[in-house]
């Protein structure tokens, strides 16, 4: 069990060594807030986008798996509503914090912090047919979620909840946009140019540090005792409940050593940074989800090596 957990330790510290440095850089003021909201654009908009692009177009697609699309989406709805169930318990008066504790206990950040480990774990090579169920499924589901959660409990007025706005918003996704034309490209064997294509390869390749640099720069570990309970639980819900829970179903269900990687990783990654960005614009407890976002991080630098390791004890991963 030692060694597996020693394997877990070194998938997973590349990942937060980067992230430290992030983080220091930051506090030695040699990035500023300035630089991290440029830098997010850069990933958000150009980096990932053709990193999804560039993989899915060269990758062997030959179906979408429909059980493991069914697995996914309802396991995140499973935890809205466990999240939702326990955060009622707590009695959370402030509607506000009660949709924060809800969109931070679900939300993984699979892309900027799930994409590297896969890629650790699986020499660079995790399946893409699986990989794009869960960035064209479970991301457009958290999207509409986290609207449909934040628009309902928001304190403002105007509680109306405006299909056509979640259907343009999931539409203008730069993500969803990279997948959708790296299928088209790959189902009809559409050709690009060289040049064209080692440009997409070499700004593909800055989204990985690029956005653990940019994560580290935004942690915040200014804690606050008063929520403290609040936070551990929504992040423990995040980064232990789910795949405590998921993961055996999956293996109950018959799926892949890979697909069960693939969804360990996607239930057990840290809460994402969108939930800050996503809680800022939306009338939500930005401050509290902030603070859920950092002790997450902090938890799974304990959780990933523990969950690898038993993943890989029980061969499970490959």
């Amino acid at each position: 069990f030692m060694s597996n957990l020693l394997m877990g330790f070194n998938i997973v510290s590349p990942v937060f060594i980067v992230l430290l440095l992030g983080y220091f850089a930051k506090q030695k003021g040699y990035i500023d807030d300035n630089f991290v909201d440029r830098g997010t654009w850069l990933v958000f908009y150009m980096a990932l986008p053709f990193k999804l692009f560039y993989d899915i177009k060269n990758a062997r697609i030959e179906s979408l798996h429909p059980k493991y699309v069914a697995y996914i989406l309802l396991g995140i709805i499973f935890v809205i509503f466990l999240a939702l169930v326990i955060g009622k318990s707590f009695r959370i008066k402030d509607r506000k914090k009660l949709s924060a504790f809800i969109h931070c206990a679900y939300r993984s950040n699979f892309v900027y912090v799930g994409f590297p480990i896969l890629d650790i774990i699986y020499n660079g090579a995790p399946s893409m047919e699986h990989m794009i169920v869960i960035i064209a499924f479970g991301l457009t589901l958290y999207n509409i979620s986290a609207i449909v959660l934040l628009t309902y409990y928001s304190e403002s007025e105007d509680k109306s909840i405006s299909i056509s706005n979640i259907l343009i918003k999931i539409i203008k996704n730069p993500m969803i946009v990279g997948v959708v034309f790296g299928a088209i490209f790959n189902f009809l064997h559409i050709p690009v140019y060289q040049g064209i294509d080692k440009a997409i390869e070499m700004v593909a390749k800055i989204s990985t540090p690029m956005s653990l640099i940019l994560i580290g720069a935004s942690l915040n570990f200014e804690s606050s005792k008063s929520d403290f309970k609040l936070m551990f639980t929504s992040a423990f819900i995040k980064t232990v409940l789910a795949p405590l829970i998921l993961i055996p179903i999956g293996v109950k269900l018959g799926f892949t050593n890979m697909e069960l990687g693939i969804a360990y990783i996607f239930w057990a990654t840290p809460c994402a940074a969108n939930c800050f960005i996503f809680t800022k614009q939306m009338n939500s407890d930005h401050e509290f989800a902030s603070k859920v976002i950092t002790l997450s991080f902090i938890m799974s630098i304990i959780t990933y090596p523990l969950g690898i390791s038993i993943m890989n004890y029980f061969n499970l991963l490959h």
